[in-house]
Formats: C-alpha cells, structure tokens, sequence
C-alpha cells in the first residue's frame, strides 16, 4: 500500500489533477482515487475506453485477465508434476513404492484372512489339517510359504531402515543405495528361512 502511496505522489493522478497536501494513504483507498493512480503505474491493469466525451467522477477500469493456469499448460502440453513416465526407475523410488505395496497388501490380506476366519464355519487347525491332506508337495509349500513371507520380511526391514533415518542417518546418495541393496538382500534371505521353517 506504501509503494501505492509513493506512486501516487510522484505523478500525481492521470486525469492531470495534482495531489493536495491533505492526501494521505487512507484518502488514496477510495476507488475514484486509487484506480487512477494505479492506471498511470505501470501495474497490470487496462483502462476501458468509454465512448462518450462526457466526464464521470470515477472513472471505468477493468483488469487485464491472466491466462489460466490449466490452459496454459495444456497450450504448451507440459505433463502434470509428478508425472511418474517422466523420471527415470531408480532403486530409492522402486524401493518406496514396494514399500507402500507391501504395506497396502499386508493389511488387506491380514484383515481379509481374519474377517474369512471368523466368518466360516471350524475353525483354522481345521482348514490347515485339509491343506495338509491335499498333498501339493515340498516344492509348492515352500513357494507357498516364500510368496507369503516375503512382503512381511520386506516391509520390515524397510521399516527399520525408515527408522534409521528418522533418526537423521542414512541420507547420503552411497549410503541410500547400499542400504536399499542390503534390505533387498536381507528380506529375501529372512523369507527364504522362514519358508524353510
């Protein structure tokens, strides 16, 4: 409002009409006043020519419409940020998102095998005993068992490495990319001797 004020003395109004030396920066908040000060800055604003030579006490001014942000980016086709086909895979970004997958997939087959456990009838010795005498063999179990540990081991070992750095350790680009490899390497050992089991 200063820098308004500053402007207006300097030049004066634009109809030609000089400030008196009662003006001050309140008496410049009234709209017959500030618009033409603020036409003979060089603020953005446009003044609308009027078609008759009559003169008003406050003069017609519009302001000069911006592009929209949205139309502006859809004229120059810039993708919408973030824009995942945009960045180049790296491990810090693969590794977040399998965290996020992990977690997502834990919870929904945790709480949907606990919801199914309790909605059917016996209870789980029952059903384990039934796995049991379908004999799918060694082989399959373990890839049974490997598939469904792996996201726990995963989502664990990631979350201590999240915990690592809540503390403020573990931020620079060499040690990011070798503690990725480590809980990569970990989880899937962690998985493998829990199948084994």
């Amino acid at each position: 409002m200063a820098l308004l004020f500053r402007l207006s003395v300097r030049r004066g109004f634009s109809n030609g009409t000089a400030l008196s030396s009662s003006a001050t920066p309140a008496s410049l908040l009234q709209p017959q006043l500030l618009l033409p000060a603020l036409s003979a800055s060089k603020l953005p604003f446009s003044s609308s020519s009027s078609s008759s030579a009559s003169s008003s006490s406050s003069p017609s001014f519009t302001l000069s419409r911006k592009e929209d942000f949205w139309a502006k980016n859809r004229r120059l086709n810039r993708p919408v940020s973030p824009h995942l086909t945009i960045y180049k895979p790296q491990v810090t970004s693969l590794l977040s998102l399998s965290h996020r997958a992990t977690g997502l997939a834990l919870s929904a087959v945790i709480s949907g095998f606990s919801i199914g456990m309790l909605a059917v009838p016996g209870s789980y010795p029952h059903y384990l005993e039934l796995i049991q005498t379908m004999a799918f063999g060694p082989v399959i179990i373990f890839g049974a068992k490997f598939v469904l540990a792996l996201p726990f081991t995963y989502h664990l070992c990631n979350g201590v490495r999240h915990l690592v750095w809540d503390l403020g350790y573990g931020f620079t680009l060499r040690t990011l990319y070798q503690t990725g490899y480590a809980v990569v390497g970990i989880s899937l050992a962690l998985a493998l001797v829990a199948a084994a089991l």
